[in-house]
């Protein structure tokens, strides 16, 4: 059983490439873009950059959390954690959430998402620790995220909303399986800084970047 309050494992991640060439490009929202925010084309790495550890301890971590449900869980205490209040509102269908809803399948794939007694834990998959601790609230038609607690980083302790943001795309592309843009911090201004700072977050989980708020996206029909 994991401890209650883990010793944070670095994550020690190394790529390799099996596609040398990279295209970013930048997409103004028009009709050709199928969301309504400005965005950064990064496909050509994060969907040909594969990720692997040479840290045996690490990919240990991985395999044994491949066979977890998370319930170890519901007692875990983020350390020197962060609260922030939201209205995140999803559809559902009432019923209980509980148990894995998201289990990563392969090493380019950097999250795990449980549900237990109102809480979603968000952890990464390599190290399994939680990041995230979105508290719900669960309806007839829809479940409602209204706090996150989370893990102050170098680039949250001065925009909040990427927190939010990181939720509702870890929800929106992993829970609900939707192709949809995430935000990056507006410090990363190279393209490629923004693709590598977007896989270690995301894996191949992430397609397009952007610096805008992604909670209003519309994604246009094809």
């Amino acid at each position: 059983m994991f401890r209650l309050f883990k010793k944070k494992v670095k994550e020690s991640e190394t790529f390799q490439n099996d596609h040398p060439e990279y295209e970013f490009t930048w997409h103004e929202i028009s009709e050709h873009n199928p969301f309504n925010k400005r965005i950064l084309d990064i496909r050509s790495f994060t969907q040909h950059i594969l990720a692997f550890t040479k840290d045996k301890y690490v990919a240990e971590l991985f395999n044994k959390q491949r066979h977890s449900i998370g319930k170890e869980l519901t007692n875990t205490k983020i350390p020197e954690s962060k609260t922030i209040s939201v209205n995140l509102i999803y559809p559902h269908n009432g019923s209980k959430i509980e148990g894995a809803a998201y289990k990563a399948k392969c090493m380019e794939d950097k999250w795990d998402i449980y549900g237990w007694d109102n809480i979603i834990y968000f952890t990464r998959s390599w190290t399994g620790e939680v990041v995230y601790k979105a508290f719900i609230s669960v309806s007839d038609n829809n479940f409602e995220i209204n706090k996150i607690e989370y893990i102050p980083d170098e680039y949250n302790e001065h925009d909040q909303s990427l927190v939010v943001s990181n939720v509702h795309f870890l929800i929106k592309t992993l829970a609900f399986n939707a192709i949809y843009p995430h935000k990056v911090p507006t410090v990363l201004i190279n393209d490629k800084d923004i693709a590598l700072y977007s896989f270690s977050q995301f894996g191949h989980n992430c397609w397009y970047a952007t610096y805008d708020d992604i909670a209003d996206v519309i994604v246009k029909n094809s």
